[in-house]
């Protein structure tokens, strides 16, 4: 089957990646697995290693597939993942810290990619038809991340606002 370009799929999980990667085989697809913005802040480097690991070891396919740790604007979190040697980053920091975070991945042996501004979310898009029919697509709408990815990976639930007692000045730390 011949090769078609590179598709950009952001997953969450190792079940999700390992359905990429095999639907990426089946379509002739070469393969960007991102993880979700600013992931390396909050599940870190380590994770993102075993999940590349036991993705690559389940799936049990030979695809064209390089794994993307993003490390939003926090040039110590792509430090970091630079120092656990992940495949690759995405770093979304100011233009000076970006070049000397990009000088040290070059000479770590660490690609680093500009984060993608758009991704099929696995977790927005549930099924393998979903994905089938969007790796087959030479047309395929894609997600922004800014929009999508990002509410749903990052944020947590706004938290309800109490409610204020009419004096304010009465409490247990108030006189």
């Amino acid at each position: 089957m011949k090769k078609r370009g590179t598709r950009v799929v952001m997953v969450r999980n190792r079940s999700e990646a390992v359905e990429a990667m095999r639907g990426a085989a089946m379509s002739g697809n070469s393969l960007m697995i991102v993880s979700p913005p600013g992931a390396a802040l909050f599940a870190g480097p380590i994770w993102f290693r075993a999940l590349v690991r036991a993705t690559r070891a389940e799936s049990g396919v030979d695809a064209d597939v390089i794994f993307v740790l993003d490390c939003g604007e926090a040039p110590g979190a792509a430090l970091a993942a630079i120092r656990a040697r992940v495949e690759a980053i995405a770093f979304r920091g100011k233009e000076p810290i970006r070049a000397r975070i990009a000088t040290i991945a070059r000479r770590a042996g660490v690609a680093m990619h500009a984060p993608p501004m758009d991704a099929f979310d696995m977790t927005r898009n549930h099924g393998s038809e979903a994905l089938l029919a969007w790796f087959s697509s030479p047309e395929a709408s894609l997600q922004s991340l800014r929009r999508s990815a990002k509410r749903t990976a990052t944020r947590s639930p706004a938290p309800k606002a109490r409610s204020r007692a009419k004096n304010p000045a009465t409490g247990a730390n108030r006189p």
